[in-house]
């Protein structure tokens, strides 16, 4: 009877001693892989920031110029961009150069566009007959964190890209997005008022190259 007990608890013994190794193997490797993905899933998220605030930048171009045709007005996109992550853009039809500072579309010189606020009363964008009608169309850099924005080429010698009423032609000029990992994608903008997105270093298979 002692030798089966003796026998019992040494087996056990070996058991918890086989069991703690094959946790410490099994964390280590846990451990290998995850300092070997790292790159990988900081260079993703790195890429779908990049782009996602490039496509809302184009997507926005189109919008100016969709809006600048519907109205048969002319549409002024602004830029503040001095090649930081820290940036905004705005689209007006009210306003040239519209103030980029400002948060409240009732503002004197806030980017906004009239919007309906489906009463009977219309305002024409000074806010004097229906302030509800006034929409801030201002956009930050927020939620795009390590993303920086720069502009290059503008035609239009200011900090705008203005859209024409007429057949959406426009200024010309580009928007440079680059990514926390260095990634860029450029957004050009024709003076048909055409915008193209590509990616001018080929980093970004997804994109034409500029």
């Amino acid at each position: 009877m002692t030798i089966k007990r003796l026998t019992s608890r040494n087996t056990g013994a070996a058991a918890s001693g086989s069991t703690l190794m094959e946790s410490l193997v099994a964390m280590a490797i846990v451990g290998i892989l995850l300092t070997v993905a790292m790159p990988s899933f900081s260079t993703f998220y790195s890429n779908q920031r990049l782009i996602g605030a490039a496509e809302q930048v184009y997507n926005h171009l189109q919008q100016a110029r969709t809006e600048s045709v519907g109205r048969g007005q002319t549409v002024y996109m602004n830029f503040s961009a001095n090649g930081s992550t820290t940036w905004t853009y705005g689209m007006s039809h009210v306003t040239s150069g519209c103030d980029l500072t400002k948060t409240v579309a009732t503002d004197t010189g806030a980017c906004r566009m009239v919007v309906s606020d489906g009463d009977a009363a219309f305002d024409t964008g000074s806010g004097a007959t229906d302030t509800g009608d006034l929409v801030l169309y201002r956009f930050a850099s927020t939620d795009y964190s390590g993303v920086s924005l720069s502009t290059a080429a503008f035609s239009s010698g200011t900090t705008q890209i203005v859209y024409s009423s007429l057949r959406g032609t426009s200024t010309s000029g580009q928007i440079n997005l680059t990514g926390a990992n260095g990634n860029l994608l450029r957004v050009e903008v024709s003076l048909l008022g055409r915008a193209k997105l590509c990616a001018p270093d080929g980093s970004l298979e997804a994109y034409p190259t500029c």
